[in-house]
């Protein structure tokens, strides 16, 4: 499936997004957002990353011209083991929809992710996961190796 339900698109659509924008995406799936997001950052880029390889293939599928061009690219790891490689750029904003560890199903995952999502980000980075109206701001712990 390679387009977004209403849902997705109204989640994409409130992400404060901006051209050169560098966005990192938890667990997303077939990558229909991450290929929406990939869109509307001309000059940027978005790293979707998810935990399984079904969905890694299927969003390479999906996303095969914006992976070519650039401008997404996508990683198989759990969002706990996530961290930026070596001289890769730290992340504008990141997002989420349904990821457990983010959205209180798994508490002490969530802990682990949070901090890690707050070393990968810039200092003004944010963080967003559906929930508000329709997204909401989750607060990261201070930076720490």
């Amino acid at each position: 499936m390679n387009t977004l339900s209403p849902r997705l698109a109204a989640i994409v659509d409130a992400l404060p997004l901006e051209p050169g924008m560098r966005v990192l995406e938890i667990g997303g799936g077939p990558g229909v957002a991450a290929k929406a997001v990939a869109e509307r950052v001309g000059g940027g880029h978005i790293l979707m990353i998810d935990r399984s390889a079904k969905s890694i293939a299927l969003a390479q599928r999906n996303a095969a011209k914006e992976i070519r061009a650039g401008v997404m690219s996508v990683r198989q790891v759990a969002a706990e083991d996530f961290q930026l490689l070596a001289n890769e750029q730290p992340f504008d904003l990141a997002f989420a929809v349904r990821v457990g560890a983010l959205d209180g199903r798994r508490p002490k995952a969530g802990e682990i992710v949070l901090q890690r999502i707050a070393n990968a980000l810039t200092p003004n980075g944010r963080l967003l996961i559906d929930g508000g109206n329709p997204l909401r701001d989750l607060r990261l712990p201070p930076l720490h190796d």
